[in-house]
């Protein structure tokens, strides 16, 4: 029966999780050309853009399946509830972005091409943002429900990673152990707004 539902959420918006495994193959067929015509400084260059891609679209991608579906505001009248649409469509998308970030990593690693390369505990970093992104993601979403809010926060929290914090903490583990702390804590007070159904079921009478 979960696997039922899991499906029917999926069903909703199944380029968004397909979405990230397309962005992985083109990153690395681009890294596999660019090797035969440039050198390795200037590919790594083009790696650290890239690389960051993945982060911000799953940002966008968990903002626009928490908001973007007019089923998302009638869950509350179902027996499912908004919390449980929520959290799955969550788990969803972020599971997805996560497996194919830790595939683009492996392929890029393997190829030597993967921007600040410190081994296999790199992936931290991907993997880690990833997380960040949508926990955040999830909090404004449930208390917002707006795509657009949702998505500028999902820039604004790549924003500060990629220029303010990540340049100056290069340790994977400790670049992101205290945002992964307050990313969690942001998406426990999210699950426990989403289980006020009183309180949601208000938010959509307002709309």
């Amino acid at each position: 029966m979960r696997l039922t539902f899991a499906g029917m959420q999926l069903k909703r918006f199944s380029l968004p999780a397909v979405l990230p495994f397309m962005m992985t193959l083109g990153i690395l067929l681009t890294g596999i050309l660019l090797e035969a015509i440039c050198s390795l400084s200037r590919i790594r260059v083009v790696m650290m853009a890239l690389t960051q891609v993945p982060m911000i679209t799953s940002g966008i991608c968990t903002a626009c399946v928490l908001n973007g579906d007019p089923l998302v505001e009638l869950s509350e009248s179902t027996p499912s509830g908004w919390r449980k649409v929520q959290a799955t469509r969550l788990l969803i998308i972020t599971g997805a972005f996560l497996i194919a970030t830790a595939l683009l990593f492996i392929g890029l690693h393997m190829l030597r091409l993967w921007p600040r390369d410190l081994g296999w505990v790199s992936m931290i970093t991907p993997v880690g943002g990833i997380l960040i992104v949508n926990c955040l993601v999830f909090l404004i979403a449930v208390l917002t429900m707006s795509m657009p809010t949702s998505s500028l926060a999902s820039i604004a929290v790549w924003l500060f990673l990629c220029l303010i914090w990540d340049p100056y903490i290069t340790d994977p583990v400790r670049q992101r152990l205290v945002p992964l702390i307050i990313a969690a804590a942001c998406a426990i007070f999210g699950w426990n707004v989403c289980g006020d159904s009183e309180r949601n079921a208000l938010k959509v009478a307002d709309l």
